[in-house]
């Protein structure tokens, strides 16, 4: 029988150097249930805290949100509703406009993650104009 493969983990260090924030700043994140370690959570002083790296890849997902000035209450409640969805933020597309968040669904579909999911359709203009062109250059 084969054995199982331990995981990646990475130690707080680590994680605050690839994301770009402090390890005081992950602590925060990680006390206040925004983004916690999902191998091994703090235990009382001096413990250690130990990230996959999905959630490395989340706290990234988190960082440049900050960066767009989108505030971190907004994005809590972002990452409760995508989370309350059953989705995982690491395999998502990720869009903001500063005011709010969104995910695709599906190809063409927005999910704003502040509106309770109300979705807004995207239309790529480029696809219309070359399925015109394609049907009428099939019509002659």
């Amino acid at each position: 029988m084969p054995r199982r493969r331990k995981p990646l983990s990475f130690r707080i260090s680590e994680v605050a150097r690839v994301v770009g924030a402090s390890p005081s700043r992950l602590a925060y994140w990680d006390r206040t249930g925004l983004v916690s370690p999902s191998l091994r959570r703090a235990s009382g002083r001096g413990s250690r805290r130990l990230y996959s790296v999905e959630d490395i890849f989340e706290l990234k997902i988190l960082v440049k949100l900050l960066d767009s000035s989108l505030s971190l209450q907004r994005i809590r409640s972002s990452f409760q509703f995508i989370r309350g969805q059953s989705r995982n933020l690491s395999s998502l597309v990720v869009l903001t406009d500063g005011k709010t968040v969104y995910f695709y669904q599906d190809y063409g579909v927005l999910v704003d993650t502040l509106k309770q999911g109300q979705t807004v359709l995207r239309i790529a203009v480029q696809d219309l104009i070359a399925d015109v062109q394609e049907r009428l250059t099939a019509r002659q």
